[in-house]
């Protein structure tokens, strides 16, 4: 009788094991995709970040420069599929050129701008003033490449947005990046 009752208790215990093998495999493929996910978000929000410091404390801007920076700031922490969007706009919410676009791919960051004036929230706005200006970031990419089991999460949008305060109003482009901004080369 005892043999009989652990025969059926260790078939039951392999039965078990047998139904909950799936969701523990589902569990940890979702709790890997989340965890890619959260890690590269964080890489995004700090190279975008990194880039914004770096570019609001200077001047004049180089598209040599301008391209090394951001390939040792974005591509080397976030890879080589993204879109990045640079916009220097005034505290009016005015912008004095098109914005900067880099990155492999495009379409993905939502458009915040019309014309030359900038329509996403600020950390700070005076429409009489153009004494001051910001430097706005966003980087976007999708998830697809980070997902294991496309199938339970699937593909998402991913953006980070970066605002800093420039340290000079005015910035100097050089010939190459005012051509691809729309303004005028001033030597």
């Amino acid at each position: 009788m005892r043999r009989r009752f652990l025969a059926n208790e260790s078939g039951a215990t392999v039965i078990e094991f047998a139904l909950s093998l799936p969701i523990m495999l589902g569990i940890l493929l979702v709790s890997t995709d989340l965890y890619n996910i959260n890690r590269m978000r964080g890489d995004m929000e700090q190279a975008s970040h990194n880039l914004a410091s770096i570019l609001a404390n200077q001047q004049e801007w180089n598209a040599d420069s301008f391209d090394y920076l951001i390939e040792h700031t974005i591509d080397n922490s976030v890879g080589e599929e993204y879109e990045l969007i640079v916009s220097k706009v005034n505290i009016d919410r005015s912008m004095d050129w098109s914005p900067i676009r880099r990155g492999e791919i495009s379409d993905v960051c939502a458009d915040k701008s019309s014309g030359k004036y900038y329509s996403d929230q600020m950390p700070e706005e005076d429409p009489d003033s153009n004494t001051a200006s910001f430097l706005v970031i966003q980087l976007c990419r999708y998830n697809d490449d980070l997902i294991i089991n496309s199938g339970l999460l699937g593909s998402k949008k991913m953006e980070s947005t970066s605002i800093n305060r420039l340290l000079y109003h005015s910035v100097v482009l050089d010939k190459r990046l005012s051509g691809e901004v729309g303004v005028e080369y001033e030597e």
